[in-house]
């Protein structure tokens, strides 16, 4: 495996890394997307189901790739680029109809922004070329490990960009 490979399937993991951080890390979604007034009663009754649809989604990505299981692999990533994808369009209509209130992305109080819309967009188009099998999963354990690894740390650094990007403003905003 190359390194114009593996930087490509660690973004696409690193998405499915953070799908399952955030299955674990919220609480209470269904509350969250209640209080956004967006979807239909039919969906916010199906809400409780989306944390754990999403956590499944990216731990069967992650599952394909270390155990070389390519169908398993191109199907959980199609399965993830489009709730990224719908992520993206949701966090957008939500913006632009109640501002900075709390998406539910990570957490219950981070606020929804065009930087996360974008950050969903970049890890829906980053995880799209897994479902065509590109990059191809190395055959080596070893690789497959490293690389998946390599996805937690890519992972880690966009949870704390984001926390950065939610930051930013806020000591103006007091005066200081």
């Amino acid at each position: 495996m190359t390194v114009s490979d593996t930087l490509p399937a660690c973004f696409a993991l690193a998405g499915s890394v953070l799908l399952v951080i955030a299955a674990v890390r919220r609480r209470d979604l269904t509350s969250t997307i209640r209080t956004h007034d967006l979807l239909p009663a039919f969906l916010v009754r199906l809400a409780p189901l989306f944390g754990p649809a999403e956590g499944l989604a990216g731990a069967a990505v992650l599952a394909g790739w270390l155990t070389g299981e390519v169908r398993l692999l191109r199907f959980a990533a199609a399965a993830v680029a489009l709730w990224y994808l719908a992520l993206a369009v949701y966090l957008a209509v939500l913006l632009r109809h109640r501002g900075g209130v709390p998406c539910g992305c990570l957490d219950e109080t981070s606020p929804v922004s065009p930087a996360k819309v974008g950050r969903a967009l970049l890890l829906a188009l980053a995880t799209a070329p897994l479902v065509a099998g590109w990059p191809p999963v190395p055959a080596g354990t070893g690789a497959r490990l490293l690389t998946c690894g390599l996805a937690a740390f890519v992972a880690g650094f966009v949870i704390i960009a984001g926390t950065l990007a939610d930051l930013r403003g806020t000591s103006a905003a007091h005066g200081q």
